[in-house]
């Protein structure tokens, strides 16, 4: 693990450049640029904020905010995986003119929809710090951001590594990101999740996530009371099996990028 970081620190500055040129083609051609990154979260506020509060029949701002602190990081999550799945198309044209290591444009994927996570998730910071405060729970806002990361990473290395042979990956991906956004806790709390489902419900590491970020953001006994373990427990935990799952994409992505490259 330190050698691979200790790798992707010697090429941050192409990393970085790499990052910037792609938020930049992003919005190529649009007037409001960058602006997107805080817009598109808020149009999607809105509009769910005028449904689902009068169908669960729940405190209108108590909801929003535990919506937006799932939100945000759920968007991180699919938005993030999804663009890195397709960096190698995406940088075909550098990686044959080139003799850049696949490893950095792919990493410089991963960070440019950092970025944009991150200023989406100054949204959140704003609300949660109007309406309701902030705690000590916040500190490990960081963690949990850099442990997100290297989950979306290890994921996408999997995918990423097989995706200029099956173009289908990614649409597949969208598709289940979009369902298993409604089995996470966002749109609603686990309260509204029958008893008997809801050992199987928080098995699922997206749950474990969200609910890290809303513990995080809105420190409150009723959010840890969902996890097997304290947080601070479960932090370490979710950390085990991001780096895991980092790992051994990484080797994986290693050993596939070479055919992978010939299809380009």
């Amino acid at each position: 693990m330190f050698q691979i970081l200790k790798n992707v620190w010697k090429m941050k500055d192409i990393i970085w450049r790499l990052a910037i040129t792609d938020i930049k083609m992003k919005y190529v051609g649009s007037y409001l640029g960058v602006i997107w990154s805080l817009l598109e979260p808020m149009l999607l506020i809105v509009i769910y904020s005028l449904v689902f509060p009068a169908i669960l029949k729940v405190s209108f701002t108590e909801w929003l905010l535990f919506f937006i602190c799932g939100l945000i990081p759920y968007r991180f999550f699919r938005n993030g995986v999804s663009s890195m799945i397709t960096s190698l198309v995406d940088f075909s044209d550098i990686l044959r003119k080139s003799r850049l290591d696949p490893k950095i444009v792919f990493i410089s994927k991963g960070v440019s929809t950092l970025i944009s996570f991150l200023i989406e998730i100054s949204i959140v910071l704003i609300f949660v710090f109007v309406f309701f405060g902030v705690s000590y729970s916040i500190l490990f806002l960081p963690f949990i951001i850099l442990l997100h990361f290297l989950f979306n990473t290890g994921l996408a290395l999997f995918l990423a590594v097989n995706y200029p042979k099956f173009r289908d990956i990614n649409y597949i991906f969208q598709i289940v990101s979009e369902a298993f956004m409604f089995l996470t806790p966002i749109v609603y709390r686990i309260q509204h999740i029958p008893t008997d489902f809801r050992e199987i419900y928080v098995a699922n590491p997206l749950v474990k996530l969200i609910y890290l970020y809303q513990w995080s953001f809105l420190f409150s006994p009723s959010l840890a009371e969902y996890f097997s373990l304290s947080p601070f427990n479960e932090i370490l935990i979710f950390g085990a099996i991001s780096t895991v799952l980092f790992l051994s994409g990484y080797k994986y992505f290693g050993k596939k990028v070479k055919k992978s490259l010939e299809v380009l």
